[in-house]
């Protein structure tokens, strides 16, 4: 008796099972897309319409500005699933550079 009720739990739980699987394989597909898409834009020589398709939601161009003569203008880009990110500037690269080096003197950082 206990063998055909663990048939019938085990029937019933089969179409949840198998939505969960079709579920998480989607998933899968879709990271994997999604790397693979990554991988081809790498090494960008060219930014085409594809390209900001895929990754940039919108590009906000603001109105020039002079400042001693020379013309400024500032530009966001939202990327898609991200928002703006913002530049760093020279002395933010350079400290992030010396933090980098001082991990790797240290021995806590993994190589890239």
């Amino acid at each position: 008796m206990a063998y055909e009720e663990e048939q019938q739990k085990l029937k019933a739980a089969l179409p949840e099972m198998q939505t969960y699987l079709e579920t998480e394989t989607d998933k899968t597909e879709n990271l994997q897309r999604f790397i693979d898409k990554v991988k081809q834009l790498t090494e960008i020589k060219e930014l085409t319409p594809e390209l900001i398709h895929e990754f940039i939601d919108r590009i906000v161009v603001y109105a020039p500005k002079y400042l001693d003569g020379k013309r400024y203008q500032v530009v966001d880009v939202y990327y898609s699933g991200v928002g703006i990110l913002r530049e760093l500037s020279p002395e933010e690269m350079e400290e992030a550079f010396q933090k980098r080096l001082a991990k790797q003197a240290q021995g806590k950082e993994i190589p890239a």
